[in-house]
């Protein structure tokens, strides 16, 4: 796969925070970007665990008998740097949601669905690893799995293969070829996030959706953002926040956070900026 296929960042273009992820190649790399004080209730750190090499694990620190959501994130460009969305991540996590990111710490490798594969098997294994740090403290058989453009794709091969998935985030992206039986293999109720026209993904987001199994629970919303949203925003903006809410909702049950989504009167539905539908919620 081509990690510049969604096009390379115009760094003119680029909020301050983006410039700071970025390098003179325009693709993420090693320059971590310095995380604001998250809102959630956490103190988050993160780190690269002996037994998860080439990941980034952000974990809040969560008081004995919670148990915690997992995300499975893909970063964009098919480039494995785990502090890419340092910023978003942090926040998402402060939350209580426990984040396995593809890719090292300022690594620059490439990244596949597999990585996201080893997330998912780690996380098992950590839930029921007898005396461990993470012993049934993990939500490890209903995982959230989502990525920003590249880590988008990566994020459907996931589903479409991993039953332990039961929520998805499209960020930014859409299938490049399209594929009809891969859309046919989602199970999970998915959410796409989309910049608008000015988002080079965001035709192909549309489109997915329209083609998704009947029946199958999705939400959409866009604004005019571009392709980066708010990612780079302080702790990652509206788009950090909806994917927290929409993980505590499909994950947790959550009713606070599934007023983001649901009902004519939804949180998205009306916030000023942002065009949103959905289906089956």
């Amino acid at each position: 796969m081509n990690p510049f296929r969604f096009g390379v960042p115009r760094l003119r273009r680029l909020p301050r925070l983006a410039l700071a992820a970025c390098v003179a190649t325009s693709a993420w790399a090693a320059v971590a970007v310095p995380a604001r004080a998250a809102t959630g209730p956490y103190v988050v750190r993160w780190s690269e665990p002996g037994d998860l090499k080439n990941h980034t694990v952000y974990r809040p620190s969560v008081p004995a008998g919670v148990k915690m959501p997992v995300l499975v994130w893909g970063p964009s460009g098919c480039i494995g740097n785990g502090l890419a969305f340092q910023v978003a991540m942090t926040e998402i996590a402060s939350h209580g949601i426990i984040v396995l990111a593809s890719g090292a710490p300022l690594g620059f490798t490439g990244t596949n669905v597999s990585m996201m594969d080893r997330s998912v098997e780690w996380a098992k294994t950590q839930n029921a690893r007898v005396g461990g740090a993470y012993y049934g403290k993990l939500i490890a058989d209903r995982v959230a799995v989502a990525g920003h453009s590249c880590g988008g794709l990566e994020a459907y091969q996931l589903a479409a293969k991993r039953p332990e998935v039961a929520a998805v985030g499209i960020m930014n992206s859409g299938q490049i070829t399209q594929s009809q039986t891969q859309l046919n293999q989602q199970k999970a109720p998915i959410l796409y996030l989309l910049g608008g026209s000015g988002d080079v993904a965001y035709a192909n987001g549309q489109r997915d959706y329209t083609r998704l199994p009947a029946g199958l629970p999705a939400f959409l919303a866009s604004d005019n953002s571009g392709h980066f949203g708010t990612w780079f925003n302080q702790n990652g903006g509206s788009y950090a926040q909806t994917l927290k809410d929409w993980i505590l909702y499909r994950i947790n049950g959550n009713a606070t956070a599934a007023k983001r989504f649901v009902g004519p009167t939804c949180g998205l539905c009306t916030t000023r900026g942002w065009s949103v539908k959905s289906k089956n919620l």
